[in-house]
């Protein structure tokens, strides 16, 4: 029986690495890799090298927070 693979991490991902003096953000397409039985984060780096990283060190960019702003926005006005 085929074992199945747990689901892709959703949202956006970013991948932070520092490169000649400069903190890099490099955004992450994860990839299911049988070697490592996981998924993993893929990123391009600033020498456009598409690279595999560490799951452990990849963020995730939270979703944008217009509606609680304008919400704020609207209470404070008032």
């Amino acid at each position: 029986m085929k074992t199945q693979k747990p689901r892709r991490p959703t949202g956006r991902w970013i991948y932070y690495i520092l490169y000649e003096g400069i903190l890099w953000p490099c955004p992450v397409r994860w990839e299911w890799e049988n070697g490592f039985g996981g998924w993993l984060p893929f990123y391009y780096s600033p020498t456009f090298e598409f690279v595999a990283g560490d799951p452990r060190k990849a963020y995730r960019v939270p979703k944008s927070g217009l509606k609680t702003h304008r919400h704020d926005t609207l209470l404070t006005t008032m």
